[in-house]
């Protein structure tokens, strides 16, 4: 990597954390109100959008960049939250298949439309073609990267394309 490029990729770094923290301030806030941590919300969407298959927990921490205790965790306050359930995977009885409950899709719904709700405000200043191409822009960037997949989801855990 040759210095201008290195210098490049460290300003979209240090922009793309600033943005991040500023939307994640208000974030937290509007999960705190529905009783969810941003990883919890994130789990919850994976699974929305796997529907009734549901998923397997190491496909979850694979998928989201979590750990698998810290997957194991999240899945322990789901469930004792009644958002969840865990079944046995009929292919391999050492592992679970986990869905949602129809608590969990509403709870999903709610906080992913709050979220979705606070990001609009939060970036409502900014130019609707400035998004766009923002949001392409590094679209592109995570695909050359190869790490692009979980970011294609509307506020009720459907998946989209960009």
């Amino acid at each position: 990597m040759d210095h201008d490029q290195r210098d490049s990729a460290l300003s979209l770094a240090q922009h793309a954390v600033r943005l991040q923290t500023l939307l994640d301030r208000r974030i937290v806030d509007v999960l705190n109100a529905h009783g969810l941590s941003r990883s919890e919300l994130d789990v919850l969407g994976a699974l929305a959008e796997r529907g009734d298959d549901g998923a397997r927990p190491r496909e979850l921490s694979s998928r989201l960049l979590l750990t698998t205790g810290g997957t194991s965790n999240i899945l322990r306050r789901l469930h004792e939250d009644g958002l969840i359930e865990r079944e046995a995977d009929p292919s391999d009885a050492r592992s679970q298949i986990i869905r949602l409950t129809t608590q969990g899709k509403e709870a999903a719904q709610r906080a992913g439309t709050a979220a979705g709700e606070v990001i609009s405000q939060v970036l409502e200043p900014v130019d609707s073609s400035l998004l766009q191409s923002a949001a392409q822009l590094l679209h592109e960037v995570l695909t050359a990267m190869n790490d692009d997949a979980p970011v294609h989801r509307d506020p009720s855990g459907a998946s989209r394309q960009p």
